[in-house]
């Protein structure tokens, strides 16, 4: 079983699990999903990704507790991914991580989409020299302006610049472009594959979950 740790505070249930239906949809492994608490707008800078950390340590901890043998946290800049796999005994996916690795394995040069002012400094450590650089949509500053048609416009003028930059893959580094499907947009209108974060942690967990079943002695699911 995995779980996702949700860093946006969400009310109801079926928008709590969202990412994790998505993952159990196209992985078919069984997936818990949990927000951290007092954050409606998420993790958009340095002082709300600070707030952050000892909320997604307690929220690790209980999902250890509920018998989750893999954590996805499910927010592209990896927040308290250190301290969590310090935290718990069970693997810790990051999504911006995952999905930075992805783009290594199946392009040369790779952008990143992002709603903060910088890459992610996993993420821009991971893909190295084939970093071509970031963009941010104009006038997106938490996940929840990716929703809006304005939003969604802007973050695919930011996907072509950075293609005239020379990538050939996007890493999206919010997983609110998860939330409106953008990744498969880029593919369609740009011809531009694009590295989802939580299906990076969806293929990462659905490995690691498989291999320990096929481990398993009695062979139940994981």
């Amino acid at each position: 079983m995995l779980g996702i740790i949700r860093v946006l505070t969400l009310s109801d249930p079926r928008d709590v699990h969202r990412h994790g239906e998505l993952i159990e949809r196209q992985y078919q492994i069984p997936v818990v999903s949990e927000c951290i608490w007092d954050q409606p707008k998420g993790i958009y800078d340095q002082e709300t990704e600070d707030i952050a950390v000892p909320k997604i340590i307690e929220v690790a901890k209980r999902l250890e507790a509920k018998g989750c043998q893999a954590i996805g946290i499910s927010c592209a800049a990896d927040p308290a991914l250190a301290e969590v796999r310090q935290a718990v005994r069970v693997p810790v996916i990051g999504a911006g991580s995952a999905a930075a690795h992805q783009a290594m394995a199946m392009s040369r040069k790779a952008g990143v989409l992002t709603i903060l002012d910088d890459a992610p400094p996993l993420v821009k450590q991971i893909l190295g020299d084939a970093y071509v650089g970031m963009k941010r949509p104009d006038g997106v500053r938490t996940t929840l302006d990716l929703q809006t048609p304005e939003g969604r416009k802007n973050a695919l003028e930011a996907a072509k610049w950075l293609k005239e930059q020379g990538a050939e893959s996007i890493v999206l580094c919010c997983t609110g472009f998860t939330t409106i499907g953008f990744a498969k947009e880029l593919m369609e209108r740009l011809q531009l594959p694009a590295m989802d974060p939580i299906m990076a942690i969806g293929t990462t967990a659905s490995m690691f979950l498989k291999k320990q079943n096929s481990l398993s002695p009695d062979g139940a699911a994981v």
